[in-house]
């Protein structure tokens, strides 16, 4: 009885996830499409584990089984991809899925260890493939993401990055378990949940935030197409041009970083000059994205808003008149740029104050 709930628990997390995502298929953009496709292939690759550790697998399930554990990576390789990018040649991005049919094929037409042996070795190469490539993918992303936008939350793959780390863990369990063989665990029924717990949280939480993640790569293109788009030799270096001056003008002195979920667009419009040159001039002169510059003016208004602070406004208050989008944005890039929480820093300038009028 416990062998079959614990074998069928990643079956019917996939499922459900499978079916929220195929009910809401044609509002998807293609990154979700394709993780629709992954979640499908995780349904029958876990339906054929929990048959193999309840029932057994004949051998056309067994080659089944294989496909599908060679395909799962890939799939998941090609919605990183997506989500990150528009790949020129979309369909030839699949092709990373022709190791795994081969493999399956060749299981089918010649069972015995060297298609075993190959399987296990094409499984781990695939994880470590992906996981590395990915996370630089995801890695890049957000530094073009964080030269946008002002305020990245909801836009940067940060939640993405964290589950490619449980992928990680995840990964290794599944090369054990792939090296070590299913027959092992099989035998073992605690073994087993100690492998398959994981990858249920795993893939429960991959599903959700992709799920609920609404910014797409199109969006992001839209908002900043004029600065993909401008030729590199038409824009002046810092020491050809004066109008350095003009931005830090425009956003310091007339506060426009205090402007809600603003974009570096917004300040390109405001100033007249193109977004490439904005971009480069922060990065180069403040030493940081635009993200961040933004951001580390609002926190400093924000100090100044708490320190006169003598009606015991609300921090939520001060975060929006600060031109933070959220409260939790608030804090985030407080703690980052002052290493305290708003009221740690405002119970130390109070006793630095007191200890500076005792003496």
């Amino acid at each position: 009885m416990l062998r079959t709930l614990f074998s069928f628990i990643p079956f019917f997390v996939c499922l459900f996830w499978f079916i929220t995502f195929i009910t809401h298929y044609r509002k998807c953009d293609t990154a979700k499409r394709i993780l629709t496709w992954f979640l499908c292939t995780c349904v029958v690759l876990y339906f054929c584990h929990a048959i193999y550790f309840t029932v057994g697998l004949t051998h056309p399930m067994e080659c089944l089984w294989t496909l599908c554990s060679l395909s799962v990576y890939p799939l998941y390789y090609a919605y990183i991809c997506n989500l990150v990018s528009r790949p020129k040649a979309p369909m030839k991005l699949f092709l990373i899925l022709l190791p795994g049919i081969v493999v399956a094929v060749a299981k089918y037409l010649f069972p015995g260890d060297a298609v075993d042996n190959a399987r296990k070795l094409l499984f781990s190469i695939q994880v470590f493939t992906v996981i590395y490539i990915g996370f630089r993918k995801l890695r890049t992303f957000d530094r073009e993401i964080a030269n946008v936008y002002a305020d990245t939350e909801g836009r940067d793959t940060t939640a993405v990055k964290h589950l490619l780390i449980a992928f990680v863990i995840t990964s290794l369990l599944s090369v054990i378990a792939n090296a070590i063989g299913r027959q092992y665990f099989a035998q073992n029924e605690w073994m087993m949940l100690a492998v398959l717990t994981p990858f249920s949280v795993m893939l429960f939480a991959l599903s959700y935030i992709g799920f609920i993640r609404d910014f797409s790569f199109e969006q992001f293109v839209e908002d900043s197409k004029e600065h993909l788009e401008q030729p590199t030799e038409d824009i002046p270096t810092i020491e050809e041009s004066n109008v350095g001056k003009s931005i830090d003008q425009l956003i310091v002195s007339q506060q426009l970083y205090l402007t809600p979920n603003l974009k570096i667009g917004d300040v390109a419009k405001a100033a007249c000059i193109c977004r490439t040159y904005i971009s480069n001039y922060i990065n180069q002169t403040k030493g940081m994205s635009f993200s961040d510059y933004i951001n580390s003016l609002r926190v400093e208004h924000a100090k100044t808003l708490l320190s006169q602070n003598t009606e015991n406004t609300k921090i939520l208050t001060i975060a929006t008149r600060s031109g933070f989008s959220s409260e939790q944005s608030f804090y985030r890039n407080f703690n980052k740029f002052t290493g305290m929480k708003p009221l740690e820093w405002v119970k130390n300038v109070q006793e630095k104050a007191k200890n500076t009028g005792d003496t």
